[in-house]
């Protein structure tokens, strides 16, 4: 059930920016073709990837002692944290949360503040690969058509005193739709992770990890303050 709370709540926040953007009936050619690329990603073939790789990471590094994880720390959530997303072949790093004050289990997006500590060596270990996001190496500013950018700027020319009018901005990220596709390739990834992490859970593939009760599999973006549970496991 808790799991079951988690997919459901991954897709009714997808589902809700979906609406958004549906009542726009003008969105920016260049942000639709974006969204289109994400509707074309072949998710299948990610999960099949994902995986391997998920299976390979747990037995290489994240209950490996022969890279320093002690057994007899208990994890109370591995954490995937990715960075800068505008590009291909994004990576989220793994990390194992062994100490968190005031921990509670998670199944909708949440803060987890600063109270929790990794464990000795499970840190910034080969996580898993976010190849969803590599059709938004278009919104990465050396990729934008001009009308995006403000290179027509010359901010060097500018004196004390000089006014630059709003609209001789031009940014991609005031464009109408834009936050809403932003966070719709996040959800959609999310849901393909979360269903990885329940087939292998179910198949017992996370039983090598020694995991406190309701251990969490979370994900984030660094330093966004927005942390989504991808698996609740019960001891």
């Amino acid at each position: 059930m808790n799991n079951q709370i988690i997919r459901q709540n991954l897709i009714k926040n997808r589902n809700k920016y979906f609406s958004i953007l549906d009542s726009n009936s003008n969105l920016d050619s260049y942000l639709k073709d974006i969204l289109q690329n994400l509707k074309e990603f072949d998710f299948e073939n990610y999960k099949q990837n994902l995986e391997i790789e998920v299976v390979k990471n747990l037995k290489d590094w994240w209950s490996n002692p022969k890279k320093g994880i002690k057994k007899e720390e208990e994890l109370y959530a591995i954490l995937f944290e990715y960075d800068y997303f505008f590009q291909k072949n994004v990576e989220a790093t793994a990390y194992g949360i062994g100490e968190w004050k005031d921990f509670q289990v998670q199944f909708d997006k949440f803060d987890m503040g600063f109270d929790y500590d990794f464990t000795t060596d499970f840190y910034a270990c080969p996580g898993i690969g976010l190849r969803f996001f590599d059709s938004l190496e278009s919104l990465h500013h050396e990729n934008l058509p001009e009308k995006y950018t403000n290179d027509h700027i010359n901010y060097d020319e500018l004196k004390d005193g000089d006014i630059i009018e709003m609209e001789e901005f031009n940014d991609i990220e005031l464009v109408e739709g834009y936050d809403e596709i932003i966070e719709i390739y996040k959800l959609e990834g999310m849901i393909a992770i979360h269903d990885v992490l329940l087939k292998i859970d179910r198949n017992g593939g996370f039983e090598s990890l020694n995991y406190k009760d309701n251990f969490m599999f979370i994900i984030d973006e660094h330093d966004s303050g927005e942390v989504y549970p991808l698996l609740v496991k019960k001891k």
